[in-house]
């Protein structure tokens, strides 16, 4: 029986490390995990296959593609993000913005599409944000707008686009919300936060258990559904 296989896209640091780290901690689980920068310092975990990827760089993508021949579940985890004003924001940065945290995510899911239908778990997980929640951003709950939550709303579009499309071949498609956590770029949203390891923990379980009836919808870290 072939282990319960898991890509992580963008595991340098924060939420993608402490996943990876979590993941293969676990004897049925074979975990594969993607880095910008192959020369970048991080922890280079036993039985991990780590490959390089990098979400504003296409040909990257399709590079790591065909060293991953199948896949039960994606998870994509790499984005940028400040705290920053849409009006004070030039369209070069809009572009980063974009590129990174909805086209790259886009080039990924569309590369690896066939390892995913390789297995029959076929089960896509963005990391997302509920500053990319409408009703969250008219009720002045998220301390992050501008760019960030455009290209956040954008992204949640795109996974239920994805959704929409791949239900009818048993796929299960998830923005998430991974909540306050304390990693890099929570801190320049002023700190605090839930320590990485528990944060992780607690998305690790949602997904887990997250069904094909819940495809579509918009969960946080807990379960919970988020509105749009």
């Amino acid at each position: 029986m072939e282990p319960h296989t898991t890509l992580v896209i963008g595991a340098s640091r924060g939420i993608g490390k402490e996943l990876v780290r979590q993941l293969s901690s676990i004897p049925s689980e074979h975990v594969i995990a993607t880095i910008r920068d192959s020369s970048s310092p991080t922890t280079n975990l036993q039985d991990v296959q780590y490959l390089t990827l990098d979400l504003q760089n296409p040909q990257s993508i399709l590079n790591a593609a065909t060293k991953v021949p199948s896949i039960d579940t994606l998870i994509i985890n790499g984005a940028i993000g400040d705290n920053e004003r849409l009006v004070s924001t030039n369209t070069q940065r809009m572009e980063e913005y974009m590129s990174t945290n909805v086209l790259g995510p886009l080039r990924v899911v569309q590369a690896f599409l066939p390892a995913l239908k390789a297995r029959k778990t076929r089960k896509i997980i963005l990391i997302s944000s509920y500053c990319g929640s409408f009703s969250i951003q008219n009720a002045g709950l998220c301390g992050w707008g501008g760019p960030y939550a455009v290209s956040k709303a954008a992204a949640n579009m795109l996974a239920v686009q994805l959704h929409r499309e791949l239900r009818p071949e048993g796929f299960t498609v998830v923005p998430l919300h991974p909540g306050n956590v304390a990693t890099d770029m929570g801190n320049i949203g002023g700190g605090g936060g839930t320590p990485v390891c528990e944060a992780v923990g607690n998305i690790l379980r949602t997904i887990g258990g997250i069904t094909l009836e819940e495809s579509g919808g918009f969960l946080s870290y807990d379960g919970e559904v988020i509105p749009w």
